[in-house]
């Protein structure tokens, strides 16, 4: 993260391990966390989970958060100073400051002490937290400031690495929890409390230091640009522009990977391509590398020069009058001329022959749809039905082409070796294809059985695009994983594990991975990691309903949603099917009860999905986009059947006349209760009624819609219950306190 000293302060918390702390725990609550990782931008821009792959994963938070959020304005500054008051105790200030003309605002200063490098044992060990200031709150008005004073004494850990120590400051909206924008922020490094002029405690002036804000006394310059060694992101390579086009701290002039990060720089083949942009980044090219570090000669893009390549090559040669022989493939005659003269003669194959390598086993790259198209032919006709299909046309139609913040998620491998690049170099890669959810497919297409194809089930990887990007991704962006989060089915396992009678066939719809594992191959009760993820509804691959959902949206509620033909003594669990159909109970003389039926069964053809699934696009700050995956139901979604308020009170009417019969009847069924009915007491021509009034009762309750999915069925229940307990029947016309009537 440091890539962004002057704009970016970055503090890592943890949790779940052995460098969690109280305040650390106390901020992944406050920002809503469950998962780990949650990086959170901005106090705004949550994003939760990662991809397999940490590159990409990396790539993906830089390009969609990093860069727009930083080009955010504020008119909030903020400016730290300290002072030492002795030993290792030091005073804090912060300037914190609203321009002429900004808005006026109450804002909470924070004060943590980090320390870079730590903790050693972890491999994600920048700016880990140490401890924390108590909160300030202040309130100022545009052009005003005020300064906030806090003292830290540093623990010895922290004073044998000084170098390392940091104070962050920030300022941010006193909301009580997640959302809370984060105005400014300020860093403060060692030296904590440089000389006035000299920021850096170096004895050299500001003013003619050629690097003043790192220690370097002796200022050398190696490559004599006026950079300082200790600045310049090229130290022995004339750049004094700095220009750094990927911003990971090595300037455009040294940069074996100029357009993609590449942090350590590493370049496994020493071909100096850097990883990142390397296509081969494990073989060596002795005759060199084309820009996307593919090896010269290497016509099938494998990351070897082998017999298939050189049958290729042979065909395409035409001597030096560079004519092209007709069984030279045109794909491949750009890349047979590796000299870049205009033909394909001795001089190539020279460059031909130095690069080649023979049979190798391939690292794993991105070969493109076509090349799946031979053995999965029903999933790409499917795959071509869905919006994958068709990411990139996308941005095509919204001018964002070449808008590399929207690549990551409508491309192929973006950021990563072999990914996509640019639509003119890798056009094979646009579009999210197979590759986006099974990894680079090189290896498999060559070896099927060898190397199978990666599955991955987990909501986070399809979260890590399918999020609303708080609008900088466009207003009608798609936040259905922040929504699943909130969820019951994101819960699905935890809540399994807490009942009572959990048991391996509850997995077929709490579990993910247990659900689409084949038959014979099912993971136990403590072997299943998955919750109700996105796969368990949506087919990634496509499918010929709505949604790529694996069902129609009626039947696929239904799947899990059912007591599946339970009948008294036994328990009903789940029965939203069965009541909205008008199915499942019983009457007290042991005939079923089937009628009456509901509108919100046969007069709406997708049932569960219309309330519960509702979509709306942006309709404003106070609307924001709801893709429907809280699941939880949208009185909205009742138009034009009924308005919003008329279903509003229709609810709450209806849930009032239920809490209080379900509530008349639980103590009947609720041993210990005085009120208990002991069926070990009563005649035996009682024990079948008995049976059918406590069924019939635990079939509403466990429907938990308190009868609004199907009113007039789940009181023809309870009057079967109600009757056999001599419990007076329901007003005809109730009364919601406050003297409101509602309808039956």
């Amino acid at each position: 993260m440091s890539v962004y000293p002057d704009s970016f302060a970055f503090v890592q918390y943890h949790v779940f391990d052995e460098s969690a702390t109280e305040w650390g725990d106390s901020r992944f609550a406050f920002h809503g966390g469950e998962y780990t990782p949650t990086t959170v931008f901005d106090g705004i821009d949550r994003v939760i989970g990662s991809l397999p792959d940490s590159t990409q994963q990396y790539n993906a938070y830089r390009t969609k958060h990093f860069l727009p959020e930083r080009a955010v304005t504020t008119d909030v500054t903020m400016e730290l100073t300290a002072t030492s008051v002795g030993g290792q105790a030091y005073n804090i200030v912060a300037t914190v400051s609203v321009e002429t003309g900004g808005a006026s605002r109450t804002l909470l200063i924070y004060f943590v002490q980090v320390l870079d490098h730590w903790p050693t044992t972890r491999p994600y060990y920048r700016n880990g937290f140490k401890q924390a200031a108590p909160l300030h709150q202040i309130t100022l008005a545009g052009g005003q400031f005020q300064t906030v004073a806090q003292a830290f004494t540093f623990d010895q850990e922290s004073w044998d690495n000084q170098q390392n120590i940091k104070i962050i400051a920030w300022a941010q909206a006193p909301n009580p929890g997640y959302p809370a924008y984060v105005y400014q922020a300020a860093v403060r490094g060692w030296p904590l409390a440089p000389p006035p002029g000299d920021q850096d405690a170096d004895g050299v002036p500001d003013a003619l230091d050629d690097c003043p804000r790192k220690y370097n006394p002796d200022q050398h310059d190696s490559d004599g640009d006026g950079v300082g060694d200790a600045c310049d992101n090229c130290p022995t390579v004339f750049n004094p522009d700095q220009t750094d086009t990927d911003e990971d701290t090595f300037g455009d002039a040294c940069d074996n990977c100029p357009l993609l990060h590449s942090l350590d720089q590493a370049d496994n083949d020493g071909d100096g391509v850097g990883n990142p942009c390397d296509a081969c980044p494990d073989v060596p090219a002795p005759g060199g590398v084309d820009p996307f570090g593919r090896l010269l000669g290497c016509m099938d893009l494998d990351c070897d020069v082998d017999l298939t390549d050189f049958l290729l090559f042979q065909a395409c040669m035409g001597g030096p009058a560079g004519s092209s022989p007709t069984a030279c493939d045109p794909q491949y005659l750009g890349r047979a001329d590796l000299t870049g003269d205009g033909d394909t003669d001795l001089a190539d194959f020279a460059i031909f022959q130095l690069n080649y390598t023979g049979s190798l086993v391939s690292p794993p790259t991105y070969v493109g749809v076509a090349n799946c198209t031979s053995c999965h032919a029903t999933q790409h006709n499917n795959w071509l039905t869905t919006q994958h299909h068709s990411a990139f046309d996308t941005l095509v139609a919204s001018g964002d082409q070449n808008n590399e913040l929207c690549f990551p998620c409508h491309t192929v491998g973006y950021g990563t070796p072999s990914g996509f690049v640019s639509i003119a170099s890798t056009p094979q890669l646009a579009d999210v294809q197979c590759e986006n959810c099974h990894g680079p497919g090189s290896n498999h297409v060559a070896d099927p059985n060898g190397f199978p194809l990666e599955k991955h089930f987990e909501s986070t990887s399809c979260g890590v695009c399918h999020q609303s990007c708080h609008g900088l991704c466009g207003a009608d962006h798609h936040p259905q994983f922040e929504q699943w989060q909130e969820s019951k089915h994101a819960n699905a396992l935890f809540d399994l594990y807490m009942s009572s009678d959990a048991a391996d066939e509850c997995l077929q719809c709490h579990a993910t991975d247990y659900r689409l594992a084949p038959v014979g191959q099912k993971p136990g009760l403590w072997d299943v990691l998955c919750n109700v993820e996105c796969v368990a509804c949506h087919a990634p691959m496509g499918s010929a309903n709505v949604g790529q959902l694996r069902l129609p949206p009626r039947l696929l509620c239904a799947d899990c949603h059912t007591m599946q033909g339970v009948e008294p003594p036994d328990t009903p669990k789940q029965p939203q099917s069965e009541v909205l159909h008008s199915t499942g109970g019983w009457r007290l003389d042991g005939s079923p009860i089937a009628t009456p039926y509901t509108e919100h069964w046969w007069g709406i053809p997708n049932e569960c999905a219309t309330c519960h699934v509702h979509k709306e696009p942006y309709g404003g700050p106070n609307q924001p986009v709801n893709s429907g995956h809280t699941f939880r139901d949208n009185k909205r979604a009742c138009l034009p059947c009924h308005t919003e308020a008329a279903a509003t009170n229709l609810v709450a009417g209806t849930h009032y006349e239920f809490s209080i019969r379900l509530a008349a009847i639980a103590p009947y069924f609720t041993p210990g209760n005085p009120s208990y009915i002991d069926p070990s007491h009563l005649p035996g021509y009682l024990l079948g009624a008995h049976m059918v009034a406590k069924f019939d009762y635990e079939l509403v309750s466990a429907d938990r819609s308190y009868g609004s999915h199907n009113p007039g069925y789940s009181r023809a229940l309870l009057s079967e219950t109600e009757s056999f307990l001599g419990i007076p029947p329901w007003p005809t016309r109730p009364v919601v306190p406050g003297g409101r009537e509602v309808r039956p």
